[in-house]
């Protein structure tokens, strides 16, 4: 058994371990290393009088079998050629050395085999339990019975107190029991695995056995101590050994004795109730995956103690622990059906973002082409369904509306409210006279049977697509974004109650004229209570940079834009409120030049109108030039008298000219933009002209000659520029 094969060692195990487990040549090196160990030993007592001659001890003879019972058979033949070289000092007769060699084997390795067949299981022989430490007391009696019958003819007694072959049984069974456990446990020590702590059991054993080293100490010192300031004869010596030794073995058997019956009580009461609680607590989390909660539930993962009888607070240890593992084994079956539950909803609420998504336009081409208007809209919910919305829809043949809305809760009461609002906004929008009426039916209708308190802010803009007149009205919303000639401003509007808030409420309504190119853009708070990482707003500075700030190449998408920008500003905050933007520019296909204010560049603001619709007649391409030449003229002659500046530092005067065809109607929009001096051709009915046909005003006759031709006629002053709007009718 010795000799049998061991695994190989694993990383971090100790030096002593890697040495037995390297091989042969690892175990001859331990070989020899207990043959000089057991040599030295032997020998320093031996060159000791005191320790020879009637004493006889021999502290070798607890050394060799505990070597051989943790290294195997290094440690047995090491020991065995040890005492062979010792021996061998002393005596020439090879016969009788190999027959004390024989003798030496069979002490050293009697231990080894019996623990092995009484513990097979045991990898580091150890004193953890009662059953072990009677095992080792009854071994080591054995063992020193076995040597000294084997002795028994090879030496005569020479004793007269005690028989030396008693004096040598004796003195095994005292070295084994005081010089070999505690080699046992440093072994033990070296050979257990690193990180293995020792048990309760080995803790107690060793405290048992240091008491009943100190107690034969005590009782020995209490023996010697009376003799030794006397002048013991030889016959008095020889008795005062033989007492010692009788007294020690007796002493020793009753205090390991009365240890080993203590530890089994600590051991069945205290040590195995913790060791089984600790292994299935070491087993609890793979056994759980294997079982699963429905049977741990059930008790399947119990602490079973067996025979044990813990004590009464180890037993309400474990029953507190049994109580726990069923509790959450509960607790993960209900974590699992709430995890269905979550899933089933979540699926649920993909279903609700869907139908929410789809209920929102998305396609804006048909009303593109018919109105004239550039669309485009954005909603990203902060939740799986959220309470922001827009819509776009017709209201007749020549008008087309653009709102934007925001519940004031979030999830999924605010999904249900937002299907609400929005089915009432668009029925009130359509049936109502003006934007003002329908904010007031809207308001009166969500107020009702509204139980959860929810209200929405709503801003609504409804564009003529002939005039270019923009009605608008608000419910407690932002104020949109106004993108005009220049740069653009925010559109000053009575804020009025959210929608829900107040029954009897009555809105305004608002309307400005946008000329072709301009439009409107829309949001919730969402955009500008954006925050970022170090918990900074997006806010409404922000926000009109970045509108002003677009060129006529990205201003047909401007919501995408703002949604990105507010992405990139929140990067990785989490997002608090659902972010909508939608946008409408009023025809989108203008074409524009800017011209010198000189009379050599009217053919180009001509051929410029011209181009813009195909298939022109003779008739309506005089009109157009008549309308074009007399506002150019008009401008290039009055706007800028002499010493008038323009409006921009260092520019030489000029004429913005825009122009766009809406072939759904069949109209011509020409805008002429200037920084003279400030003048509206609207202002007056007619134009004052003399009796002999001149002018009595600058351009009155021009002006009145270009109203006759056109349709209609706007004019603003905005920023000191001069902007005029002209529609001329040319067919369908």
């Amino acid at each position: 058994m010795s000799g049998s094969a061991r695994p190989a060692p694993r990383a971090g195990a100790r030096p002593l371990e890697r040495l037995l487990a390297a091989g042969l040549r690892g175990r001859l090196l331990a070989c020899l290393g207990c043959a000089v160990v057991y040599f030295v030993v032997l020998e320093a007592f031996l060159a000791v009088p005191a320790f020879n001659g009637a004493t006889q001890i021999r502290p070798a003879s607890g050394l060799g079998p505990i070597l051989g019972l943790c290294l195997g058979w290094p440690g047995v033949v090491g020991s065995a050629l040890g005492n062979l070289a010792s021996d061998a000092l002393y005596d020439s007769n090879v016969a009788l050395l190999l027959l004390y060699f024989a003798v030496q084997l069979a002490y050293d390795g009697l231990p080894r085999l019996v623990w092995r067949r009484c513990f097979p299981r045991d990898r580091v022989p150890e004193l953890s339990s009662a059953p072990r430490i009677m095992a080792y007391l009854a071994i080591a009696l054995a063992d020193s019975a076995l040597v000294t019958l084997l002795l028994v003819p090879l030496e005569p007694d020479s004793m007269a107190a005690l028989n030396i072959h008693v004096v040598r049984f004796l003195n095994n069974f005292l070295c084994l029991v005081y010089v070999g456990i505690p080699v046992m446990l440093a072994l033990g020590r070296t050979l257990r695995p690193r990180g293995v702590p020792r048990g309760l059991a080995q803790r107690a054993a060793s405290v048992m056995l240091v008491a009943a080293a100190c107690a034969s100490l005590v009782l020995l010192v209490a023996l010697v101590a009376p003799e030794a300031g006397e002048d013991l004869s030889q016959g008095r010596f020889d008795e005062l050994v033989a007492l010692v030794y009788l007294a020690l073995s007796a002493l020793t058997v009753c205090l390991v004795t009365a240890a080993s019956v203590l530890l089994a009580v600590i051991d069945r009461s205290l040590a195995r109730p913790l060791d089984a609680l600790s292994r299935s607590a070491l087993e609890f989390p793979a056994r759980f995956e294997e079982l699963g909660p429905e049977r741990v539930a059930e008790g399947a993962l119990d602490v079973d103690l067996g025979t044990s009888r813990p004590i009464a607070e180890i037993d309400g240890v474990v029953s507190a622990s049994n109580d726990m593992r069923r509790r959450l084994a509960a607790s993960a079956l209900d974590s699992r059906r709430a995890l269905r539950e979550r899933e089933r909803l979540s699926a649920e609420l993909d279903v609700a973002a869907t139908i929410q998504c789809s209920s929102l336009p998305h396609e804006f081409s048909s009303l593109e082409a018919s109105y004239a208007v550039a669309l485009d809209a954005v909603m990203r919910p902060a939740r799986e369904v959220g309470g922001d919305f827009y819509d776009c829809f017709a209201l007749d043949a020549d008008r087309v509306c653009l709102l934007v809305a925001d519940v004031s809760d979030k999830g999924m009461p605010a999904a249900l409210f937002m299907m609400r609002a929005m089915t009432e906004l668009r029925e009130c929008v359509r049936s109502a006279a003006s934007l003002s009426e329908a904010l007031t039916f809207a308001n009166s209708r969500l107020s009702q049977q509204n139980d959860s308190a929810l209200f929405v802010t709503a801003f609504v803009v409804a564009l003529d697509a002939v005039t270019g007149e923009l009605e608008y009205a608000n419910a407690g919303h932002n104020l949109p974004w106004l993108a005009t000639s220049d740069e653009g401003s925010w559109l000053r509007a009575p804020a009025g109650l959210p929608l829900g808030a107040l029954e009897d409420f009555e809105y305004d309504s608002q309307r400005i004229s946008l000329f072709p190119g301009e439009g409107i853009v829309l949001y919730t708070d969402g955009v500008t209570e954006a925050r970022s990482p170090a918990g900074k707003l997006f806010g409404d500075e922000r926000l009109g940079q970045l509108l002003a700030g677009l060129s006529d190449a990205s201003a047909a998408r401007p919501c995408a834009l703002v949604d990105e920008a507010v992405r990139s500003f929140a990067a990785s905050a989490e997002q608090a409120d659902d972010v909508t933007v939608c946008a409408l520019r009023w025809m989108p296909g203008v074409r524009s030049e800017r011209l010198a204010a000189t009379p050599s560049e009217l053919p180009c603001a001509q051929e410029l109108v011209r181009s813009v619709v195909p298939d022109l007649t003779t008739e309506l391409a005089l009109s157009l030039d008549l309308i074009v030449e007399e506002l150019f003229v008009n401008i290039v002659s009055y706007a800028y008298p002499p010493g008038a500046a323009a409006a921009a530092e260092g520019e030489k005067p000029a004429v913005l000219v825009e122009c766009a065809h809406d072939a759904q109607r069949g109209i011509v929009h020409i805008v002429l933009i200037d920084s003279g001096v400030a003048y509206d051709p609207t202002a007056r009915e007619t134009a004052p002209v003399s009796g002999d046909g001149l002018d009595l005003e600058p351009g009155g006759l021009g002006v009145l000659l270009a109203r006759e031709q056109s349709d209609g006629m706007w004019y603003r002053r905005e920023r000191g520029l001069n902007v005029l709007h002209v529609i001329k009718r040319v067919g369908l």
